[in-house]
């Protein structure tokens, strides 16, 4: 009984322990503090068991066609070219201000990922990591190409590596156009 009652006095005392962390304010929530060593642990067991769990076990069901790779890569430029990059072409700005920090989609343990967890990820997103979930905007067909061209994405060609760095440098400039100085008056508008 002693036992048990020494489990639950531990218990309470780590609950009061994090509610105090919480309450006060401790816990910085700042996108611009680095994740700590054991926030990365939790948060990848979190969710590999998760994707493990709710994942199909499907293969791409798309046939391996340039036509469904370069569907898949305007969905990919459109949508996640802005945060992971690719080979060759940087993230943008709102990638490189997220933390946790995007993968590289090329990197092995990305690729070893299997096709129905990519599938997944993509539709489902990731909470609290700036991954959008892409289901309810996207047909599962479209989801399979953006998987696709995840899978052709080590292999870029410099005909699609154009077509990327393209894409993102007709989106860059702005700063340019917007006041450089914190509370300055906007530029005023054209009729």
């Amino acid at each position: 009984m002693r036992f048990l009652l020494g489990i639950l006095f531990g218990f309470f005392l780590l609950a009061a322990g994090v509610g105090v962390v919480l309450f006060s304010g401790t816990f910085n929530t700042a996108a611009t503090v680095p994740t700590s060593g054991i926030e990365k642990t939790i948060a990848a067991l979190a969710l590999d068991k998760s994707v493990a769990k709710r994942a199909t076990d499907k293969t791409i069901p798309l046939p391996d066609l340039p036509e469904v790779r370069r569907e898949g890569l305007v969905h990919y430029r459109e949508n996640c070219l802005v945060c992971h990059g690719a080979p060759g072409v940087d993230a943008g700005e709102i990638g490189s201000g997220l933390n946790p920090a995007p993968p590289d989609l090329t990197l092995p343990r990305i690729q070893a990922r299997s096709d129905g967890d990519l599938f997944w990820l993509t539709g489902q997103g990731i909470r609290m990591t700036g991954m959008p979930a892409f289901a309810p905007t996207h047909s599962e067909e479209e989801i399979w190409t953006i998987v696709a061209f995840l899978r052709h994405l080590p292999a870029l060609t410099a005909q699609e590596q154009a077509l990327l760095k393209a894409s993102q440098e007709a989106s860059e400039g702005h700063h340019d156009e917007a006041p450089q100085k914190s509370g300055a008056a906007p530029p005023p508008q054209k009729d």
